[in-house]
């Protein structure tokens, strides 16, 4: 049987999963033996007995260790209650709307000072620590080093803008503000009186604002805004200005647009290549590989290297990695193989491929699983019907108007807990709600969840913060015991030994269980393929950072 969805503080569902808090959910409603689905629970709300947030205040410097986060997305609303405070405004940058950096500021001058004024972001820009030269493959060529030197050199003597008219950042960061609400959201605080824990502050009273916790909700965090264009310069320049202010972790929700790394490779499945089958299929790909007499206009010319700048960042990234963790979405196409830059995932570097996996124990319908797959961290599911497996959301009213008939598939149970966390406010949010524009400081304006303050989330996108989060809170474990940070490398090493998976997926009973989604038989491969080194378990890292 397993254990049935919490009725209070289901929003923190998922830090109980990685032991962040422990929760003590009441009894259990009885079901038939053996794993069930998740099913509501009638009894006591949820209690949460203990955190890793009081172990960590315990320690030496417990109450004034904290650390900081390099959020490479969208970017993030610095309105939102459970935000404020959180997002360090002096260090985030806007890569997108100018060459040079843009920032937005309160103005200072009243509404006469409503121009934009000219601001260096990046004088101290350097390749500190990192090793870049020499003859492995992850090295820059003497070519590379000298084009990238150059490019430092550019932005070092640049000049970029402040600006006080319009937050762009609260139109189009959804992705972002969700992301950062899961590593570093914080109950919303308000003028008090109330206790010097809480800074003289007390928790908003309002019923419409969630006493919201991510998973180090003690901690900052830096936007670094990127678009989605196929630019390399701006991701070059976000992993180097993130490693320039030595933050503790960075987190990159989603892929990289590379024009050639960023698209998946056809892996052989049921159906090898070269079989009778495929010969067909295999002689138009022969015949579209020959080329023809005409040259192509739109091939590159002789001496054009478009995928130069894209060998530099693949580099970079790793060389950065290694000073500092970077948590890497794997992707969510349900393909047995992991998205670039996930895929760069080595043992000697610190680059961490996060996948997703549900309260059920299975892996999420959508996570890319398979080789470079380096672990799990909760997440919400996805239906699937194929010829290997049903994952059907039967709970789902519209299901009886579809035929959805289960054959010879393995049957998964579907997980209907998704990750809860910080919306963009307004009708540029997931759930716009109705009062767009009312100030998120006034609760009688602002209807809260109905103006869109919180958000069904999940994705590898959610996993992959959720893991950053707890590199956040290793690392501030580490201040707080009087030691030093831990490199990319050797904290990636230390979340691997934290890894689990022969322990239930709260506030599930099931363990980790493999489940057969592109081939037949995939279920019974090894373990590691699903969820790579499993689940990390916060109690058994945050022990293991004070030693």
């Amino acid at each position: 049987m397993t254990r049935p969805e919490p009725t209070d503080y289901y929003w923190l569902w998922h830090l109980a999963a990685m032991k962040v808090i422990e929760v003590d959910y009441g009894p259990a409603a009885m079901t038939a033996p053996g794993p069930a689905p998740l099913s509501p629970r009638k009894g006591a709300p949820a209690r949460i007995t203990r955190t890793r947030w009081d172990e960590i205040a315990a320690l030496p410097n417990g109450k004034t260790a904290s650390a900081s986060v390099a959020l490479i997305d969208t970017g993030t609303s610095r309105r939102h209650p459970n935000l404020a405070g959180q997002i360090d405004l002096a260090r985030s940058i806007d890569l997108t709307s100018h060459r040079y950096g843009a920032r937005h500021a309160a103005p200072t001058g009243g509404p006469s000072n409503l121009r934009e004024t000219p601001k260096a972001f990046f004088a101290g820009l350097d390749l500190r620590g990192l090793d870049l030269t020499g003859t492995g493959p992850d090295r820059l060529t003497s070519a590379e080093h000298s084009l990238l030197q150059a490019m430092v050199a550019e932005y070092r003597a640049s000049t970029g803008v402040e600006r006080y008219i319009a937050e762009s950042e609260e139109a189009v960061a959804s992705h972002g503000t969700a992301c950062a609400g899961l590593m570093v959201g914080h109950p919303a605080l308000v003028d008090g009186p109330g206790p010097a824990a809480l800074g003289g502050k007390v928790v908003n009273p309002s019923p419409n604002v969630l006493p919201y916790f991510g998973v180090d909700p003690q901690s900052k965090l830096v936007s670094i805004r990127t678009s989605f264009e196929d630019d390399p310069l701006q991701f070059i320049l976000a992993f180097l200005y993130a490693n320039a202010l030595d933050v503790q972790a960075i987190v990159l929700p989603r892929g990289l647009p590379d024009p050639v790394r960023s698209s998946l490779p056809p892996l052989d499945a049921a159906t090898p290549a070269g079989t009778w089958d495929s010969r067909l299929r295999d002689d138009l790909i022969a015949r579209l590989a020959v080329p023809g007499d005409a040259p192509d206009p739109g091939a590159a010319q002789a001496g054009h290297q478009p995928q130069r700048l894209w060998d530099i960042l693949e580099k970079v990234v790793i060389a950065v990695s290694k000073r500092i963790p970077v948590f890497c979405a794997a992707g969510n196409d349900g393909e047995s193989q992991v998205i670039y830059p996930a895929n760069l995932a080595r043992s000697n570097n610190g680059i961490v491929a996060v996948g997703a996996v549900t309260a059920e124990g299975y892996r999420s319908g959508y996570s890319n699983y398979g080789k470079g797959l380096t672990l799990v961290m909760p997440s919400d599911d996805y239906e699937i019907l194929n010829r290997h497996q049903s994952r059907l959301d039967k709970a789902d009213p519209m299901i009886a108007m579809h035929d959805y008939r289960v054959g010879s598939q393995t049957e998964v149970p579907y997980c209907p807990l998704d990750l809860v966390t910080t919306d963009l406010p307004g009708v540029f949010g997931y759930d716009p709600g109705s009062a767009p524009w009312a100030a998120v400081s006034d609760p009688a304006r602002n209807p809260g969840i109905g103006g869109g303050y919180y958000t069904a989330f999940g994705g590898t996108s959610g996993a992959s913060c959720l893991a950053g989060g707890l590199a956040l809170l290793a690392q501030r474990a580490r201040l707080a015991a009087g030691k030093p940070v831990l490199s990319g490398v050797e904290l990636k090493d230390a979340m691997i030994a934290a890894c689990k998976t022969d322990t239930p997926v709260l506030p599930g009973r099931r363990t980790l269980t493999g489940d057969a989604m592109n081939r037949t038989g995939e279920q019974a491969a090894p373990l590691e393929r699903f969820f790579g080194a499993g689940l990390p378990d916060a109690a058994k890292l945050i022990a293991a950072m004070r030693e």
